[in-house]
């Protein structure tokens, strides 16, 4: 594992900022807690139980193709780089073994809320809301101890790219867009 990850630079920034956003207690460790399972993998479910019906199915399916690309892109980082998580003990939930960078959640989180700003039809203030949930999610992993920020900025950042640059590139070529589409 590599604990020296970016440098003495990026330890010293990721450490202060981690010791400052670390922790909690009562509501506010359960309001991070619950971010933190809506940003888990589990949330797929429901996705695919929208491609079953045909008003949301094209949108699903699209989502479902964005958020396998994002999965894998931060499979094969966490791979490659291998960097250690904080040595701190996890809040609420037992600490993944996994390594830290890029965080899934954050990457999941963003990935989902970039694709749907742009390719579903909804309020702007739904765009926003998915947004600030995101970063949410992003913020409860270093809450909860189990990321240093520059791996749920990494994250974040990744999620983002990878759907915009499926939804323009991959999925615009196979799917069309439906009008008729709307999520919420």
């Amino acid at each position: 594992m590599c604990n020296d990850f970016g440098g003495q630079a990026m330890h010293t920034f990721d450490h202060a900022i981690f010791q400052h956003i670390y922790g909690g207690q009562g509501a506010w460790l359960w309001l991070m807690a619950a971010l933190t399972v809506i940003g888990s993998g589990w949330t797929m479910v429901p996705i695919v139980m929208l491609a079953g019906f045909p008003r949301t199915r094209d949108i699903a399916l699209k989502l479902l193709v964005v958020l396998t690309g994002v999965a894998i892109a931060v499979f094969a980082l966490k791979a490659i780089i291998g960097r250690s998580r904080p040595d701190v003990h996890a809040l609420v939930f037992s600490a993944p073994t996994d390594p830290s960078f890029p965080s899934g959640h954050a990457a999941g989180a963003f990935a989902f809320a970039a694709f749907l700003a742009f390719e579903a039809r909804v309020h702007i203030a739904a765009k926003m809301g998915l947004f600030v949930i995101a970063g949410g999610v992003a913020l409860s992993r270093v809450v909860l101890g189990v990321h240093f920020p520059s791996d749920v900025l990494a994250g974040a950042a990744l999620g983002a790219f990878v759907a915009l640059g499926m939804r323009k590139t991959f999925v615009k070529k196979m799917w069309k867009r439906n009008p008729e589409t709307r999520i919420l």
